[in-house]
């Protein structure tokens, strides 16, 4: 029997990407489809929440563009530092909902029904951590891609715009600064910090494309509403292996995995970040003995960085080099304060930081490469799909192999491989030639999500014939309590308004 047109569960999803990105076609796109599915969607922008703080307002500039985004950034910093809270905006996106109930008449401590929020955006891992704790599988966040070149002249022509200016081109520096800030304030810990947020997504999409933007948009909503007959590209197969993969590492620092895959989605082999073991291949779980990091109690790399700054400091200190004060103190207590003091002089912007040449761990890429090699298949113009992008040991393997095409989620900021590699490498694949190896980041349903949405259900009625999707049907597959969740927003509410006590109403009115 057909649902009443208000009865269902509450829907929440989350927008991350990065500035410059026409996040609207997505919005747009969004709002369609969930009206297909008897869904009534409310937009949420965070950075619009910012105004309703008394405390903070006056600090807003609302033109031109530039102004705009940076006066924004900078009072979500301040917000985020005064309340010692980095998911301070998530918890006003809450009050919001909260709002969006009360004035569309739901009955208090209830949930609407066919209605879905959208946050737009997230910009700090901990927003998107408060959101899925409270939401649970009523949760998902989209990750929208735009190649860095076109985000950069998009941001730019708005600032310009907004400067009554038609000189894109005189804006690209300011743009540039802005992406910048927007990716990662890396000396802020309650900073912007997409980074750390995007790679998080349970669906990344490419926003360049209109058409394929909206089959995209359309397949995720379908998916998290029942249509089973949707089934894996071969890049989601691909990178399903990669993050399986990455699963069975034990390495202290993180899990990376890799896959190797034809054009046909045949998967050639599959690599982990994990210690080799004499006869060929790396260490399983049960092998005797396990000689795995985590038994020596010590990453070896970053063992062998607080050496190499010992050694160093030592013989500043033999030749003279160091300050009276500093030199009547032993080489071990100077390594500790330049690499763990309250503020350490090596931190982790510094080179001597991002050295990755002392690890005992076989890297995935380079783990996914040999296993190859040693069952001697060719991997000559095949696609490497890896959860984290490869850092500059593994990109040289990957050229020199013949890879063509590298796709991957995560960034890796301490990788230089498309600076040591200019000739060979081309991310983003922008201007690039059929001699160099494409880099590009992951579009398609997440490996975190793989199994949920991709599980079939029922398929077909008591006669054979296949149950086609039809949306004026649909339900969503999976949702949380909203007698929890609506308890854990009172509860998310009640500790930020404690926090911010005198600063006035929260959210206004």
């Amino acid at each position: 029997m057909r649902q009443n047109i208000d009865e269902g569960p509450e829907l929440f999803i989350g927008l991350a990407a990065a500035v410059g990105t026409n996040l609207n076609r997505v919005v747009n796109k969004l709002d369609q489809v969930l009206q297909s599915v008897r869904y009534r969607m409310h937009e949420i922008r965070l950075a619009t929440l910012l105004k309703e703080l008394p405390s903070f307002r006056d600090k807003l500039v609302f033109e031109p563009d530039d102004k705009y985004l940076d006066t924004h950034m900078t009072v979500g910093n301040e917000l985020r530092k005064a309340t010692g809270r980095n998911d301070a905006l998530s918890i006003l996106a809450i009050g919001e909902v909260k709002k969006v109930r009360q004035e569309s008449g739901a009955t208090e401590g209830k949930a609407l029904g066919r209605h879905a929020y959208v946050f737009r955006s997230l910009k700090h891992p901990e927003e998107l951590k408060t959101l899925r704790k409270i939401y649970g599988n009523a949760f998902y966040l989209i990750a929208a891609y735009s190649p860095h070149d076109r985000r950069r002249d998009h941001l730019a022509h708005r600032i310009a715009r907004s400067h009554n200016d038609t000189q894109t081109t005189n804006y690209f520096h300011e743009a540039e600064r802005l992406m910048l800030r927007d990716l990662q304030e890396l000396d802020l810990g309650y900073g912007q910090n997409l980074r750390d947020t995007y790679h998080r997504a349970d669906i990344f999409l490419d926003t360049t494309n209109e058409e394929i933007l909206s089959q995209s948009v359309s397949r995720f909503v379908e998916l998290i509403f029942g249509n089973t007959l949707h089934t894996p590209t071969r890049a989601e197969y691909s990178m399903f292996h990669a993050k399986a993969a990455a699963l069975r590492s034990a390495e202290l620092g993180r899990q990376v995995g890799a896959a190797i895959s034809r054009d046909n989605g045949d998967i050639v082999a599959v690599g982990t970040n994990e210690v080799p073991r004499a006869g060929g291949g790396l260490y399983w779980a049960g092998d005797k003995p396990d000689m795995r990091e985590f038994g020596l109690g010590y990453d070896s790399n970053d063992e062998n960085k607080r050496n190499l700054v010992g050694d160093t400091l030592n013989k500043l200190k033999e030749a003279g080099w160091l300050s009276p004060k500093q030199s009547m103190k032993d080489v071990s207590q100077l390594v500790d304060e330049a690499l763990d003091g309250e503020k350490p002089v090596l931190s982790n912007q510094s080179l001597i930081r991002n050295i990755i040449e002392y690890g005992r761990a076989v890297h995935a890429e380079m783990a996914a490469i040999v296993e190859a090699a040693r069952r001697g298949v060719s991997i000559a113009g095949c696609s490497m799909y890896v959860v984290a992008f490869p850092c500059h040991l593994c990109a040289r393997h990957i050229v020199a192999a013949g890879v063509s095409r590298v796709v991957y989620i995560e960034p890796y900021p301490k990788s230089l491989a498309a600076e040591l590699y200019p000739d060979s490498i081309k991310v983003e694949s922008a201007g690039s030639t059929a001699e160099q190896v494409f880099f590009e980041p992951f579009v398609g349903i997440a490996p975190r999500q793989y199994i949920q949405l991709f599980e079939a259900g029922v398929r077909k009625d008591s006669k054979g014939n296949a149950i086609l999707f039809d949306p004026s049907k649909a339900d969503v597959r999976y949702f949380a309590s909203e007698r929890l969740y609506i308890d854990e927003e009172d509860l998310a509410l009640k500790q930020l308004s404690s926090v911010v006590n005198g600063q006035g109403s929260l959210f206004g009115g």
